[in-house]
């Protein structure tokens, strides 16, 4: 399951190349560390059994041969919400394509495991992840119980820059934050479509001044622009490419400095049409998505749809800054053809 998702995922926006940012967390903050209160619906240890349980299922059954249906059922269930998504295209893709999925082996983990009074049950984890030359990068995980004892992963990125510290008390557990928490300067909420926003409209947009630029954020809108134009050009094909939250969990923590680490999904749907003058007689597919559709091609129009997870780190209140992406993983999920 784990393994599986970068079969799909974007190489231009996932960070690739150079040196691995390290998960340690940067020191320095003035928030005092929280006071312990009532007992975590989860434990450190609870979290540490979980977390190691999937990370196991997901190098023993990932590198299974022969691979085996009933091992591509027991790893999809242990995802959820947009990591199940990217999981579910990884291997529909790879099986189209008569190949087999990267596989990974992982580190030892750090846990970020909030001290929740209600609501569900998750924690976060960062952890280094190997191919299969060696080469590591960090890795966020966010899983979350289903029932008494079933937990899946719900959101896996990687890291491009090291994590803020993140505020723990005295026996280790980080504080949660609510969606709609307007304690920081964005509540997690409405970090994905301030996001959404600036990935489509720029550094002229209503958020601009609010979301860093990079190349996760205005480059979009930049790439945008640009194929639009190109497009108009040669007057043969319309082009639009639009952003959106996903309606996915937000989960965050409170950071020592005051502001929040906050881990959330979009969806960016690109759509190409061709127009009345036939001076296109086709759309290719592009390669990520060829193993998603039985098309060679479209005649008239082609819609992808990524499912993109992003962790972002939200200045304190009134500090000025604005929020800054620091990780990301993301593929076509679905491909439509007409």
């Amino acid at each position: 399951m784990l393994a599986l998702v970068l079969a799909v995922a974007s190489g231009a926006c996932s960070g690739s190349g150079g040196a691995a940012p390290s998960p340690v967390a940067r020191t320095g903050g003035t928030t005092p560390a929280p006071t312990p209160s009532a007992r975590p619906q989860v434990t450190l240890e609870e979290a540490g059994r979980a977390l190691r349980a999937v990370l196991a299922a997901d190098e023993v059954l990932g590198s299974a041969a022969p691979r085996l249906l009933a091992d591509r059922h027991h790893l999809l269930k242990q995802a959820r919400d947009g990591h199940l998504a990217l999981a579910q295209a990884a291997y529909d893709s790879a099986e189209a394509e008569g190949g087999d999925p990267p596989r990974y082996t992982w580190g030892a983990p750090r846990l970020l495991v909030p001290r929740s009074a209600r609501g569900p049950v998750w924690f976060a984890a960062v952890v280094d992840r190997r191919d299969a030359a060696g080469r590591a990068r960090p890795a966020v995980l966010t899983l979350v119980r289903q029932g008494a004892d079933d937990w899946q992963v719900s959101s896996l990125s990687l890291l491009d820059d090291a994590l803020p510290e993140i505020a723990l008390d005295a026996e280790g557990y980080a504080a949660g934050l609510a969606e709609d928490d307007m304690t920081v300067a964005i509540s997690p909420r409405l970090m994905a479509p301030l996001h959404a926003t600036t990935a489509e409209e720029g550094a002229a947009g209503f958020s601009a001044g609010l979301i860093a630029e990079g190349p996760h954020t205005t480059a979009h809108a930049a790439e945008i622009a640009a194929t639009r134009t190109a497009e108009k050009r040669t007057g043969c094909l319309n082009y639009d490419s639009i952003f959106a939250a996903a309606g996915y969990p937000v989960h965050a923590l409170r950071t020592v400095d005051g502001g929040a680490l906050v881990m959330y999904s979009l969806v960016r749907t690109t759509t190409r049409t061709i127009k009345i003058d036939p001076c296109a007689p086709y759309i290719p597919i592009p390669r990520p998505a060829r193993g998603l559709t039985t098309m060679p091609y479209a005649r008239k129009e082609l819609r992808t749809v990524e499912t993109q997870q992003y962790v972002s780190v939200v200045p304190a209140k009134e500090s000025g800054e604005p929020a800054r992406v620091i990780g990301y993983l993301g593929g076509i999920t679905k491909v439509f053809v007409s």
